[in-house]
This record gives C-alpha cells, sequence and structure tokens, in this order.
C-alpha cells in the first residue's frame, strides 16, 4: 500500500514580492493527482481526498451491485465499494472488467460536521501529483451526461481535458 499523503500542496504566496508591481496579477497553482480511469482518459481529484493507492487488493464481487461497482476492497478494518469511473461515464459495463491493479480511496464527506466516508476507484496505473495553474481552466468534456454533476471543474493538461471530480459529489449521485 502506498499512503499518498505527503507534502501535498504548494503554498503559492499570492502577494506581490519586492521589486514586482502590487498590481500584476498572481498566477495560482494547485495541487492535484492525475488519475487514468481509461486509456488516455484522465480525472483529477483534490490531493486532500486522496486517502492511499492500494495495489493489487482483493475484490469481493457484490451481487446485485450496479454495473459500474466492481465489488468490495478491504480497507482499514472494513470494506469500501470500488467504482470504474469508465463504465460509470459510459453508463454501461466492460464485456471484460479490467483487473484492479491500482486502487485509488478516497474520502468524501457528506455534510459539513459529518464523518469522513470513503470509497475506491480503479486506476490503470499509478497515480500523479500535478500542478495546475487556472491559465489552465476549460470546458467540461461533452461524451458523458454525468460530468456536470460530478465535475467541479476542468483543466488542460498535456494537450487532455482532465474533469476534476468532487469526490462528495460523485459518491452522493450514486447514492441517488
Amino acid at each position: 500500500m502506498r499512503w499518498a499523503r505527503e507534502n501535498e500542496v504548494d503554498q503559492t504566496d499570492l502577494t506581490a514580492t519586492a521589486g514586482e508591481p502590487a498590481d500584476v496579477p498572481v498566477k495560482r497553482r494547485a495541487a492535484a493527482r492525475l488519475l487514468e480511469y481509461r486509456r488516455g482518459g484522465f480525472v483529477a481529484f483534490a490531493p486532500h481526498t486522496t486517502m492511499a493507492l492500494v495495489d493489487s487488493p482483493p475484490v469481493v464481487p457484490v451481487p446485485g451491485a450496479p454495473y459500474y461497482c466492481v465489488g468490495l476492497i478491504p480497507w482499514q478494518e472494513g470494506q469500501v465499494p470500488l467504482l470504474d469511473l469508465n463504465a460509470l461515464l459510459r453508463a454501461w459495463p466492460d464485456a471484460e472488467p479490467a483487473p484492479a491493479g491500482h486502487v485509488l480511496v478516497l474520502a468524501w464527506q457528506g455534510a459539513p460536521g459529518a464523518p469522513l466516508e470513503y470509497g475506491a476507484v480503479c486506476a490503470r496505473s499509478l497515480v500523479q501529483m500535478i500542478e495546475v495553474g487556472d491559465d489552465q481552466a476549460c470546458e467540461l468534456p461533452t461524451d458523458s451526461d454525468l460530468w456536470p454533476s460530478i465535475a467541479s471543474s476542468c483543466f488542460e493538461h498535456q494537450g487532455q481535458v482532465v474533469p476534476v471530480v468532487d469526490t462528495a459529489r460523485l459518491f452522493a449521485e450514486l447514492q441517488r
């Protein structure tokens, strides 16, 4: 298991430094965890929502679970649901689901003051930490009707459109 909590956010000073005019805007930057959810398709998560990257966890299938729920995986003395974002966003399952090689455990809070809840998503490769600036903002992709419900924003990274998934909105959408 790889723990995803390291010095994760670059706290950029938003004040003018000596020698810079005070009216020059300073570009804001933020850290993001980049996850490949399908070949060539990426989403990002806020670093504080990413709890752990788990390698090849045992998956317990759940009879009658929705098509996008791969099953349950063990985590912190319990089990959390494992979602296939690709199946969810396409609105149909893969004929042959890919094995859960890497799994990203996520946290969210259902309401202010409520305890944290956990879930997981399949990751095709290792999760990367990147820095994103306001100048990279772009429109959400149109390949799924769910993007406006689960993504809080979107940016372009290396020529790819990358939605920023809000974990609370993602898991709330699934409970509807």
